[in-house]
């Protein structure tokens, strides 16, 4: 093991790999390992980071930068190192009626950055930049009130802008702070201060896409990076034509979070994929190793966890409770739609030996979810990240709190049942979580298999079936935000429905009328 440790640590060192390079890395492929055991290996394979971040944080500047192409309206703070990498940045756009104001639209620290006065440094040059332009400084604080860092802008002499303009005219829409220069001679400041908040209101949805277009080139340009630091730290296996399984372990972690990334950015406000994850650069050689999704290194001295519901782990496997890794891994990869119909070919697969360009033609990796059958039961595995795992418990406790309240009701016919977490597993920086199997799939499954599967576009486009399972969903969504308030909108929002399905036959299980499309059931994970 420690032979291990000392190898890679000289690849880091021996690459030339840029810090920011070195972060990425840690973050993306070994971020299993970092948290409660901070020694767990292979987080600890860079001696002295926290060190060479603490010299990189002291000898950071701020360049500012005008909007540089005709569709890309923002005014840029970004934090450089000497060395020209960018630790963090922030978004603004200029408002130059009824009153001249800056408009703060997005301010972000790299994460392994925070914490050390760097978010504190751009804000200030955001107020000494207004503070010389003779503007407003204006924001829209989404900072979670538990945060830390939720009194920054307040230390820094930012005000709610209900204090200037009064509450009615925010009436909840919106955290409004702002900074008003002592430079400003504007004689009517709040009736000018309204309209501009009236004017940021109408344009939101053209600057979040603008902000969402800026954030995806950015992210392509981090993965770009990121997948060359990753080629200049396996050099010698690639010259040599061979592999380890770290290099497939960090190559298949890279792969699944541009995955990951891929699917989220479908969702943003205003996103064409004009920026399109092609630009990613993924050799033929990478493509052809075989893909290694979970971690093998054991630290010294590092046993199995487990908890959740004790019956259930009473009476589970010893040998799956003292190797969880081993057993689970070696199940079988749980059969979903997608595996049939996303290459558009009906062929057995060896999901066992998965290819890297197998990943890529999926879109996902298939081995997070495995099949589990035990006395007289299925469930399910799902590996996750282990920085999931306390939001997951989070979920499992409001989950009980659903089956109190909203269980076993009714919404447009379906009856809401609950299929929490029963049990939580983790062991060489894998984690995994036990759920029962229900008799159906994943919504957003659910409704790509409607929407682009040859056998049932043409039905669901004569009845509705994707319309039908979201009025329920909404209905549901709705009842839950009236039952528990808005304050937990979040974790609402992170709820995962499974709509009825007919799994052998690719078939939603809905009831069809003449007036109406109805579920019987629909659960709530």
């Amino acid at each position: 093991m420690k032979s291990q440790v000392k190898e890679i640590s000289k690849r880091f060192k021996t690459a030339q790999i840029g810090l920011r390079d070195i972060l990425s890395i840690i973050d993306v492929t070994l971020d299993d390992h970092i948290g409660e055991q901070a020694t767990l290996y292979p987080y600890e394979v860079f001696e002295g980071l926290n060190e060479l971040i603490d010299r990189t944080t002291h000898g950071t500047r701020i360049e500012r930068f005008r909007p540089r192409e005709c569709r890309q309206p923002f005014h840029t703070f970004e934090l450089h190192t000497k060395n020209g990498e960018v630790l963090g940045y922030l978004n603004m756009v200029y408002l130059s009626k009824p009153i001249p104001c800056y408009y703060l639209v997005y301010a972000e620290i790299m994460v392994r950055f925070r914490g050390r006065g760097l978010g504190n440094n751009i804000l200030k040059a955001y107020k000494e930049f207004a503070e010389n332009e003779k503007a407003v400084a204006l924001l829209d604080n989404i900072i979670p009130p538990g945060d830390p860092t939720y009194t920054i802008y307040a230390k820094l002499g930012w005000k709610p802008v209900e204090e200037l303009v009064g509450d009615s005219a925010i009436d909840g829409k919106g955290h409004y702070m702002v900074f008003i220069p002592s430079s400003i001679k504007t004689r009517n400041l709040k009736a000018g201060l309204l309209k501009v908040l009236i004017k940021v209101r109408k344009k939101r949805p053209i600057i979040d896409m603008y902000d969402n277009e800026s954030m995806v080139q950015r992210t392509i340009g981090e993965f770009q990076s990121l997948y060359k630091a990753l080629e200049c730290l396996f050099t010698k296996e690639l010259l040599s034509k061979t592999s380890t399984p770290l290099m497939r372990f960090m190559f298949t972690k890279f792969v699944t979070k541009v995955l990951g990334f891929r699917r989220r950015i479908a969702t943003l406000l205003g996103y064409t994929g004009g920026e399109s994850l092609e630009q990613i650069s993924i050799s033929g050689q990478i493509k052809a190793l075989t893909i290694q999704p979970y971690s093998l290194w054991t630290p010294m001295e590092d046993k199995a966890r487990v908890w959740g519901n004790e019956e259930i782990m009473r009476s589970l496997p010893e040998t799956l409770k003292k190797k969880p890794t081993s057993c689970i891994e070696a199940l079988p990869v749980y059969k979903r739609p997608y595996l049939l119909s996303s290459t558009g070919r009906k062929r057995t697969r060896d999901y066992l030996n998965l290819k890297i360009s197998d990943l890529l033609e999926l879109g996902f990796d298939p081995t997070k979810l495995r099949a589990f059958h035990h006395e007289g039961t299925d469930y399910i595995f799902e590996r996750v990240s282990a920085g999931f795992v306390a939001s997951i418990e989070k979920k499992r406790r409001f989950l009980q709190k659903i089956g109190e309240r909203v269980s076993g009701m009714r919404f447009r016919s379906a009856m809401v049942q609950i299929n929490p977490p029963l049990v939580i597993l983790q062991e060489r920086g894998n984690s995994y979580v036990l759920r029962r199997r229900v008799d159906g799939i994943h919504l957003d499954e659910a409704l790509h298999q409607l929407r682009t599967s040859p056998l049932l576009k043409e039905m669901n486009r004569a009845v509705g079936i994707d319309r039908a399972i979201l009025a329920t969903v909404h209905e549901i969504t709705d009842r839950l935000l009236k039952v528990f308030g808005p304050k937990r909108l979040q974790v609402i929002d992170d709820l995962v429905f499974f709509v009825p399905w007919d799994l052998e036959r690719n078939d939603p299980k809905v009831i069809v009328d003449i007036s109406s499309v109805t579920l019987r059931d629909i659960w709530l994970t």
